[in-house]
């Protein structure tokens, strides 16, 4: 399996939180789906330990494991800015990412709390942005010094600034030091508080194209996320064309977990068999 190459440069994986509704976070499960990825011919993981559980020790053991199987390892945790415990789960994170080396990619939320505790909020206030780009920023830093590159992902956030107070786009303005990882459903699901045009998605992601890392890449279908990639809002051969004209090297497959693992492996061959189907992925028969 590899991505097709009318997209050169682009490196295909799947985020482990894709499994945890039947294969928790632990040392045999995750060589499990390293197994995977291997036997699939996916290039990376992304590894969800959404509270940055694991320890050093297992982590050492995870990135030789990794080493052998030749399978890059992004590490992912699960907490946005505005969360009382993000800065101690950050911190453990952040070690953790740099023992696996390469990509160095350490991934979290952009947004969460703050908008669950109000069902009418549409965006961040000015002492919100205040908070969000100067924690970001810090987090940022202190990350490249262990050379890692601290990204967040886009959530329930507007992307765009409305009446209701800022969104996405002001905090890459604002911000000089975090990444992006897109999620290719998010910001056109009711969920979104501001939901917004595809083809304005487009023409950002372009402009902050120096900032966005990886892709996340879900299904949205019929408004809500999906097992297996099908129709989106906005098409994978437009994303995968972006990403490949803008240098970003990493796309995984986001697929909502399910209680069988039987069905989370075949929901994931037959997300490739779509994007086969499309021509993103050429599959070894």
């Amino acid at each position: 399996m590899k991505v097709s190459d009318q997209y050169p440069g682009i490196k295909l994986g799947f985020s482990t939180q894709n499994f945890l509704a039947c294969m928790p976070l632990g040392i045999d499960n995750l060589k499990a789906l390293l197994d995977f990825a291997a036997d699939e011919g996916y290039a990376f993981i992304e590894l969800r330990d959404p509270l940055a559980d694991l320890s050093p020790e297992d982590c050492k053991v995870l990135a030789a494991y990794a080493g052998e199987k030749d399978v890059e390892v992004i590490y992912e945790i699960h907490k946005d800015l505005f969360d009382p415990g993000f800065k101690e789960v950050f911190e453990r994170a952040v070690r953790n990412t740099a023992i696996f080396g390469r990509p160095g990619i350490l991934r979290s939320i952009m947004s969460w709390s703050e908008f669950a505790a109000d069902g009418d909020k549409t965006g961040w206030t000015e002492e919100e942005m205040d908070h969000l780009t100067s924690l970001a920023d810090q987090c940022a830093a202190e990350a490249k010094e262990q050379n890692v590159q601290f990204i967040l992902e886009n959530i329930i956030e507007p992307w765009f600034g409305n009446d209701g107070g800022y969104g996405l786009a002001d905090l890459f303005k604002k911000t000089r030091g975090i990444g992006l990882q897109f999620d290719t459903a998010n910001p056109f699901l009711p969920s979104c508080r501001g939901m917004a045009d595809p083809d304005d998605v487009a023409e950002h992601l372009e402009q902050i194209s120096d900032r966005w890392f990886t892709t996340h890449f879900k299904c949205g279908k019929d408004g809500a996320f999906q097992p297996m990639l099908e129709e989106n809002p906005m098409p994978y051969q437009q994303i995968f064309g972006l990403m490949s004209r803008n240098q970003v090297k990493y796309a995984a497959l986001e697929l909502l977990s399910v209680d069988d693992k039987q069905a989370c492996f075949d929901n994931h061959r037959k997300s490739i068999s779509y994007l086969a189907s499309l021509g993103i992925v050429e599959v070894n028969l």
